[in-house]
């Protein structure tokens, strides 16, 4: 089995990133909207995580060869 390349887990992790901020913006804007501060704060806080994971990911895809 051939091991995962820099890129390949770059262009995953930039995927996995965009994903976490979406739902976190989404959810969270929803939930604060509705009145359910509790849920609000945890998926706003989602959200500077998948943009450090976004972020990594590029990082990670600009460094890493194409293979």
């Amino acid at each position: 089995m051939k091991p995962l390349s820099t890129h390949k887990l770059g262009v995953w992790a930039l995927i996995a990133g965009a994903i976490m901020t979406l739902v976190g913006l989404a959810a969270g804007f929803g939930f604060m909207f509705a009145g359910v501060d509790d849920y609000a704060k945890r998926f706003l806080g989602l959200v500077p995580l998948g943009f450090l994971s976004g972020f990594t990911g590029v990082v990670m895809t600009l460094l890493g060869r194409r293979d």
